[in-house]
């Protein structure tokens, strides 16, 4: 699991997709996560770095009645739950196309 570590002064360019993603997570702040453990649902917290400088988003644990793996998830996996930028633009990809 990722961690998030203290934020760096960014170039421009990074600092601009940065703030597209951010605006983007606060539009549709939850997502349907099928993690190892069963589906669940999250919603965006906040945005960090992991230790090698890469963007992470850092989703928590909802808990819906609708998604019957939560506890288990909570259990094994946690409460938080780190994505790439990659993986978030590719998950509001999938949803915009079905």
């Amino acid at each position: 699991m990722k961690t998030l570590a203290s934020r760096k002064i960014l170039n421009t360019s990074s600092s601009s997709n940065k703030k597209y993603i951010q605006e983007l997570c606060f539009q549709t702040p939850f997502l349907v996560i099928n993690t190892s453990c069963g589906i669940g649902k999250y919603k965006f917290n906040k945005i960090g770095y992991d230790s090698n400088d890469d963007l992470i988003l850092e989703y928590i644990l909802i808990n819906d009645r609708k998604y019957n793996d939560t506890p288990n998830i909570m259990y094994k996996l946690g409460k938080y739950y780190y994505l790439s930028a990659q993986q978030v633009l590719y998950a509001f990809k999938y949803f915009a196309n079905t």
